[in-house]
């Protein structure tokens, strides 16, 4: 790994955690109590196998492998695992773009509806992306290549608008 590639991955780290941080602060002030954030460990990796079982399933993703690519090829990304009660409910990676003017969100996935209650994943997930989206200054959060029609309509209510031309939603950083 080039010393400018590990420099970029220590320096985003502390954003990474800085933005962790201030989510879980926020959904306290919410009273929410009962979920944990954290980046993306062995532990959630290990967990995550247990969702391919599941035929609630929509789409079959490697977090395992999917993970240590992304990993080692975006030392800026901002990654997400949600706890709840020590219980695995959701992961997500996205990064920046080249010159940090937007924020991508290319991969999130709650676990899967017959392994137990997922409310409020994708809210918690827009609130840590958000953070992580103003440290470093992005103008804008894109929801990269929806998976369906349904799903595009499910981010449009939260205010997200759909781009044809190159697939994703967006939304400007408040």
């Amino acid at each position: 790994m080039l010393a400018t590639h590990m420099d970029a991955e220590q320096r985003y780290d502390v954003l990474r955690r800085e933005a962790l941080q201030i989510a879980v602060e926020t959904l306290r002030t919410q009273d929410i109590d009962n979920i944990q954030l954290s980046a993306i460990t062995v532990e959630a990796l290990n967990l995550s196998r247990r969702w391919s079982l599941s035929n609630a399933r929509k789409v079959d993703w490697d977090w395992q492998e999917g993970y240590r690519i992304f990993r080692f090829r975006y030392p800026k990304r901002f990654e997400l695992a949600i706890w709840e009660h020590n219980r695995l409910i959701g992961l997500s990676m996205g990064r920046p773009t080249y010159h940090n003017q937007h924020m991508r969100l290319d991969v999130v996935e709650a676990a899967p509806a017959d392994l137990g209650q997922r409310e409020g994943i994708f809210e918690t997930v827009l609130l840590a992306y958000g953070i992580y989206a103003r440290l470093i200054n992005a103008r804008q959060i894109r929801i990269m290549h929806s998976l369906n029609e349904q799903v595009r309509t499910y981010y449009e209510s939260f205010g997200y608008k759909y781009v044809q031309n190159g697939d994703y939603l967006y939304a400007e950083v408040d």
